[in-house]
């Protein structure tokens, strides 16, 4: 049995407009516009802020828990050209690994590619969600990265960019890590789309010279 447990506190650009503010007082979906697999998830106390968590269970060697997101069109709202989002995550004592997988991350893939191999030219989609492996900095730890379909891309499948800055990205089992993402769309015809991370509070991972999209249509 493999535990991940998530206290999520996403805050999406424009400032000052804060689209998504979710603590799942209730319900493990909240105020987002689409859950799957619900049986693998639970509410639990001891959240970050003593307040309750979302813990994702993951079966055996597998690598599927939930997909939980927030869709911009259909929550009313325009497609943002930059976006930040913060979540706090907690691996289980038992946690492992494994062959990895997804973390939650921004994404803008409409239904036409940018994950599951369909590559992106520019104007299809994009990603960056983010994904976790086998650590290779410290034994027994996590290391987190951004899993990301971009314009610059090559192959079939997304580039990973770990959070490598000082090993912030490597993350141990059993503690509280806050978990920040920045993403800013490049200029048209110009490789200045932005990607930033961050555990707890310091700066793990940035690249700047980034062709993320030059717009979805």
């Amino acid at each position: 049995m493999i535990l991940l447990i998530l206290g999520l506190s996403t805050l999406l650009w424009p400032d000052p407009l804060i689209h998504l503010d979710e603590h799942f007082d209730e319900t493990p979906q909240g105020d987002f516009t689409s859950i799957s697999h619900p049986k693998n998830l639970s509410l639990v106390s001891g959240g970050v802020d003593g307040g309750k968590a979302v813990r994702v269970r993951i079966q055996g060697d597998g690598h599927y828990g939930t997909t939980i997101a927030y869709q911009f069109a259909k929550a009313g709202h325009d497609e943002p050209d930059e976006l930040y989002g913060r979540y706090y995550v907690k691996f289980g004592e038992s946690w492992d690994p494994g062959r990895g997988g997804k973390l939650p991350g921004p994404s803008g893939t409409y239904g036409r590619a940018g994950w599951g191999g369909r590559p992106v030219s520019g104007i299809r989609g994009w990603s960056a969600r983010m994904g976790f492996r086998k650590s290779k900095v410290r034994e027994d730890e996590t290391q987190v990265f951004f899993y990301t379909y971009h314009a610059d891309m090559k192959g079939q499948y997304g580039s990973n960019f770990y959070w490598d800055i000082e090993d912030r990205g490597s993350l141990a089992n059993g503690r509280w890590y806050c978990v920040e993402t920045y993403v800013k769309m490049n200029t048209p015809g110009k490789n200045n789309g932005i990607l930033r991370g961050w555990i707890d509070d310091e700066l793990a991972m940035e690249k700047q010279t980034f062709a993320s999209e030059i717009r979805a249509i």
